[in-house]
């Protein structure tokens, strides 16, 4: 994590303002909050449509298991949890909410690499992990 932080963080090329690095750290917990309630509705709804195909994906060559379904289910869960256990962290800016958001991160890049991706999980987890560790010295 210190090579990281040295990387993206203190010597990153290109530095996020000193002012907004504050206002995303001092409202980081509303911002959290605000994205769940848009993405939450929308993730479920899309679980709830495969599922309801799911006994149709032979039929239509589709590869889509109850396992699969099921662990899509546990890492959304899983994640939504972690994100409700940060907002008081965040909301007093201490290190544990950081952390969880970290953690948060790093579950998505796993979940995204082992789905099949690879430049999608990959640039949403620096892309996430630059402003955590951007923002990182106003968590006490």
């Amino acid at each position: 994590m210190v090579a990281l932080d040295g990387l993206l963080g203190t010597r990153a090329p290109i530095q996020i303002p000193g002012k907004l690095r504050y206002l995303m750290a001092r409202f980081g917990h509303w911002l959290v909050i605000v994205l769940m309630v848009l993405v939450l509705p929308g993730q479920l709804i899309s679980l709830g449509m495969r599922a309801a195909w799911l006994p149709f994906g032979g039929l239509m060559g589709g590869t889509d298991s109850s396992l699969e379904v099921a662990f899509t289910l546990a890492t959304l869960l899983f994640l939504i949890v972690m994100l409700i256990m940060a907002l008081p962290g965040l909301q007093g800016r201490k290190v544990i909410g950081w952390q969880l958001l970290m953690l948060c991160n790093t579950v998505n890049l796993v979940y995204g690499l082992i789905n099949g991706g690879i430049i999608g999980p990959i640039l949403g987890a620096v892309i996430g992990y630059y402003v955590l560790f951007q923002v990182r010295r106003h968590y006490t």
